[in-house]
């Protein structure tokens, strides 16, 4: 994609005069969350299509309004859930889908590791990024358990904030049941002294393992015991995969496999926790 790009491309010195100068066919939005509505609606409403970098917002009723923008206008918006791309869990779908565990039991999600530098960044101010860990990984998960297992009936959550000079979590926990009965726990937290990001499903008839640092393979364990099988699957961090999806679904060649309904629903339930 990088080889299409223009030798000296214009920059600009806000997001308004990018999207005002008739230039852009496509934004994409990396801000911290609360610049996210802003620019998209602005976007939207110039017909230039958007895909924003999750969570949709860092409010409800914000995400909401962006919502509600991507319905009037005829351009597309997309949120940023790359795992959803990657092609281990595109596999894992397809395996899933196959009844290849059979009816699934439970979603074990984890993205934890020493992260504590955030404290002094934007991530660690509710009024800029809506959250903290639930948010910056969190929302990852209930995207992956919703694309994996169907919509979420159900939900309870626990936070705790450690870091000083915060006024967000860094380390939470969310349980979730599927309306088809599975349950998904999904653990997010900045300060665990080492490094895992890991998914974890169980069905009634074996169980899918993935660690993302392994990543070229996915474990598929039979309930009967013996050895796994080891599927391999390409290496990638989801983002070239899911600009592709994305400009294809721009051309009419695919529908958006992943809709700012998609985008809000998970920030729904994120806020949950926080308001219960």
């Amino acid at each position: 994609m990088a080889s299409g790009l223009p030798r000296n491309p214009r920059v600009f010195d806000t997001a308004d005069e990018l999207i005002e100068s008739g230039l852009a066919d496509v934004v994409c939005i990396c801000t911290p969350p609360a610049d996210h509505e802003h620019i998209a609606v602005a976007a939207l409403a110039r017909g230039i299509h958007v895909i924003c970098e999750k969570p949709l917002a860092h409010t409800l009723e914000s995400g909401r309004r962006v919502l509600e923008a991507a319905e009037r206008s005829s351009a597309l918006l997309m949120p940023g859930f790359r795992h959803r791309f990657l092609p281990a869990i595109r596999r894992i779908r397809e395996l899933v889908v196959a009844g290849a565990i059979g009816e699934i039991v439970y979603l074990n999600n984890v993205f934890a590791g020493p992260a504590s530098f955030l404290k002094d960044r934007w991530f660690g101010k509710r009024a800029i990024a809506g959250g903290g860990a639930l948010m910056d990984t969190t929302s990852h998960s209930v995207d992956l358990f919703r694309f994996l297992c169907g919509e979420i009936g159900g939900q309870r959550g626990f936070t705790h904030t450690s870091l000083p000079g915060i006024d967000v979590e860094d380390t939470g926990i969310l349980i979730v049941k599927s309306e088809q009965g599975a349950v998904g726990a999904f653990t997010a937290s900045w300060i665990a002294g080492t490094g895992s990001a890991v998914i974890d499903i169980m069905g009634t008839k074996g169980r899918i393992f993935f660690d993302y640092d392994r990543d070229t393979e996915i474990r598929v364990l039979p309930a009967e015991g013996g050895e796994p099988q080891i599927i391999a699957v390409k290496s990638s961090l989801g983002f070239v995969e899911e600009m592709a999806h994305f400009f294809r679904a721009i051309r009419g060649e695919e529908p958006l496999g992943c809709t700012a309904r998609d985008g809000l629903r998970a920030l729904e339930i994120i806020q949950n926790v926080y308001t219960a």
